[in-house]
C-alpha cells in the first residue's frame, strides 16, 4: 500500500520573526510608558484631592467613607483616616499620635502616590508615637535637640523629597470603640518640628 504523497506547504513569501518581535517590544514599551505617566496626567489624583482638604503641616481627620462620598480613592467604610501633607522646606515636621491597637497603620507616600515607608501598631509596641519627618541632611541636627529619654520614643523617617503625605489608617473595632478612635485621631498633630505648640487636628471637610 502506498502512502499518499505529502506536498510541503510553502508561503508565497519568506516569514521573518524580527518585525514581529520588534512590534511586541514597541507595544510593551508604549504600555509601560502610559502606565507610568498616569500619575502626572490624572487631573484628580489623590494628592490633588487632598490638597483641597487641608493646608500643609497640619493633620486633617477625614469623614467616614460611604458609597456616595470618598475623600480619597478606595477608602474602606470600617476604617477612619487622617492625613498630613508635609512640606519640609522650612525644616523637619513632627507627627504625634496615639496608637490604639496593632492594626493601626502609618504610611508615607510621595506626591505621586508611591509608598516608601509604613509602620503598624504591632511594630511600634507602644501607645503613643512621635515621628520626625526629615531629609537625610537634617537628621543629626534634629536628634541633638531631643533628650536621651525622648530619643527612645522617637522614630525618624527619612523622606526622598521635601513634599509628601503621611496617612494614618485606624480600623474601627466596633460601635462601642468608635468614639475612642475619633478622640485619638483628633488629638494627633502634625506640625513643624521647631514649633513649640501645636493645634488640634483640623475638622473633617464638609461635603
Amino acid at each position: 500500500m502506498k502512502l499518499p504523497l505529502k506536498i510541503p506547504f510553502k508561503l508565497p513569501f519568506e516569514l521573518s520573526w524580527y518585525p514581529v518581535i520588534a512590534a511586541l517590544i514597541l507595544a510593551g514599551t508604549i504600555h509601560v510608558g502610559a502606565v507610568l505617566s498616569l500619575p502626572y496626567l490624572a487631573p484628580d489624583n489623590g494628592w490633588t484631592r487632598l490638597s483641597a482638604l487641608g493646608e500643609t503641616n497640619r493633620l486633617v481627620v477625614l469623614p467616614t467613607a460611604s458609597p456616595a462620598h470618598q475623600s480619597i480613592p478606595l477608602m474602606a467604610p470600617d476604617v477612619r483616616y487622617a492625613f498630613c501633607r508635609y512640606d519640609l522646606n522650612a525644616g523637619p515636621v513632627r507627627l504625634s499620635t496615639r496608637i490604639l491597637d496593632d492594626l493601626w497603620m502609618i504610611a508615607f507616600y510621595t506626591p505621586r502616590g508611591d509608598n516608601f515607608y509604613a509602620i503598624s501598631g504591632g511594630d511600634i509596641q507602644r501607645n503613643k508615637v512621635e515621628i520626625i519627618i526629615s531629609t537625610q541632611s537634617e537628621q543629626a541636627s534634629e536628634l541633638d535637640r531631643e533628650s536621651d529619654e525622648d530619643r527612645d520614643h522617637v522614630i525618624v523617617v527619612t523622606v526622598p523629597n521635601k513634599l509628601g503625605l503621611v496617612l494614618i489608617r485606624a480600623p474601627l473595632s466596633g460601635a462601642s470603640y468608635d468614639a475612642r478612635t475619633e478622640t485619638a485621631l483628633r488629638a494627633a498633630s502634625c506640625s513643624p518640628f521647631l514649633q513649640t505648640t501645636t493645634g488640634p487636628a483640623a475638622p473633617p471637610p464638609s461635603g
